[in-house]
């Protein structure tokens, strides 16, 4: 289980890293139109745009939900130790 929590804030913080990537897509294509919008650039920008969403919705979680005040809320849950390695801590 150990392995696997920590497989997942692996890519947690590969995740958080990375996230300008598509943010740059998003801009590039939104603030230069020049060419025409083909099937497989839509395809990219709803990826990139739904990418973005789970990072904002990511920050969310972090900053108002699981919050330190918080933290006795969730030490019942059964997800507890992915919550404490992903929010709660800097290093796994």
């Amino acid at each position: 289980m150990s392995y696997l929590i920590l497989i997942v804030c692996w890519i947690d913080r590969a995740f958080t890293t990375l996230i300008f990537l598509p943010m740059l897509y998003i801009l590039y294509r939104k603030f230069r139109p020049t060419k025409p919008w083909t099937p497989r650039t839509m395809r990219l920008y709803l990826v990139c745009k739904v990418l973005v969403i789970l990072f904002l919705v990511r920050i969310f979680c972090a900053g108002f939900l699981f919050t330190p005040v918080n933290y006795e809320r969730f030490t019942d849950s059964g997800l507890f130790p992915l919550i404490k390695a992903i929010f709660y801590s800097d290093w796994p």
